[in-house]
């Protein structure tokens, strides 16, 4: 068993004229990695896939361009997020032939609910790697049945409580309490974890959950989106039912990296590329998360730090090039309790 080198990246749509554009930068990165894993955040199908009434302008990726995608490395994706399901079923499945046709290994998103809880598997250098996928982000009707397409969503409920001084100062933002569900879902994610235990060395809980930054929770600081409770209480949970790491994503910007026991929570991996319209005059940060797999354990875990100007791609930089970047995700995991260790060429996480 030899040792495996892994890269994560958060969120990924590229629809551009030039898709190769959107990696070049970045493939001295991604060339010595084994395993390229990134949240697809969009569906791959061409326009004759759509409804003839469909207008929306939200993410959708030409068949021709996701080619940039598998020149660039890729191998294995995310597709429980909400963009998949905004087109319908059609371009959703296409999406699927698509992916399978480039070789590509997904999950979280099936042609029914069983195939869409079944983790993506990938082995190299003699140690498998299983992701077990979930989206708690998206539109009523886009989960995955037992008989029709879609995404394996875990639900979540949102609950206002008013301020202890709300009356004295009426008008107070509201405390905001996020409840994940205890029952059926919870019992099918242990069951998919441990399933996957079975299966693989490394097991990891991909998650798209979280604010964008068009959602600033009144609670967070400034500029920065807070984590939610489900998210905390989820990926504790993930950890405890035999998950060796957990990733998320959806937020659009890094948020707080947790050690719990011994093992990394990433509560958001950020924007990589993102080509919808929204991003255009947006500033983020973003990082690159390296993980060297040896004798079947996540060994070491560190990430590159960067800076995306618009749709991106970002430009990645020594820690010393960008201790902005540095200072800040320090700063939102203190509260963790997380260290990290700052190098010449990347900052390593303290398992």
């Amino acid at each position: 068993m030899s040792d495996v080198k892994m890269v994560l990246l958060g969120d990924v749509n590229v629809a551009r004229p030039d898709p190769d554009s959107a990696f070049s930068p970045a493939l001295d990165l991604l060339r010595d990695a084994d395993i390229r894993f990134c949240n697809l955040e969009t569906v791959v199908a061409d326009a004759k896939y759509l409804h003839p009434y469909d207008r929306s302008h939200l993410p959708r990726t030409e068949e021709w361009m996701f080619e940039a995608y598998v020149r660039a490395g890729f191998n294995v994706m995310n597709q429980a997020n909400n963009p998949n399901t905004y087109h319908g079923h059609e371009p959703l499945l296409r999406s699927f032939e698509v992916l399978d046709a480039a070789g590509i290994i997904h999950s979280g998103a099936g042609p029914n609910l069983s195939e869409a809880r079944k983790p993506a598997i990938i082995e190299r250098n003699g140690t498998k790697v299983a992701f077990v996928c979930r989206t708690s982000v998206g539109t009523p009707g886009m989960e995955a049945t037992v008989d029709t397409p879609g995404v394996a969503f875990y639900p979540v409920q949102t609950l206002y409580e008013p301020p202890a001084r709300v009356h004295s100062n009426p008008g107070s933002p509201a405390i905001i309490h996020t409840v994940p569900d205890r029952g059926e879902h919870r019992s099918a994610l242990e069951e998919d974890i441990r399933a996957a235990r079975e299966q693989a060395d490394v097991v990891i809980v991909s998650w798209h959950w979280g604010l964008s930054p068009y959602q600033v929770h009144p609670n967070a600081g400034a500029g920065e989106v807070e984590v939610m409770e489900y998210q905390k209480e989820m990926g504790h949970f993930a950890i405890d039912s035999g998950a060796d790491m957990v990733i998320g994503h959806h937020s659009h910007q890094p948020q707080p990296i947790e050690v719990y026991q011994g093992k990394p929570i990433l509560y958001s991996l950020a924007n990589f590329v993102h080509d919808l319209g929204g991003f255009r005059e947006r500033t983020l940060m973003t990082m690159m998360v390296s993980c060297l797999i040896a004798d079947g354990k996540i060994q070491r875990l560190s990430y590159v730090p960067g800076v995306l100007r618009g749709h991106g791609p970002p430009d990645f930089g020594r820690p010393s090039q960008v201790p902005e970047v540095v200072k800040r995700i320090t700063d939102m995991s203190a509260p963790f309790g997380t260290r990290f260790e700052v190098g010449e060429e990347d900052v390593a996480v303290v398992l």
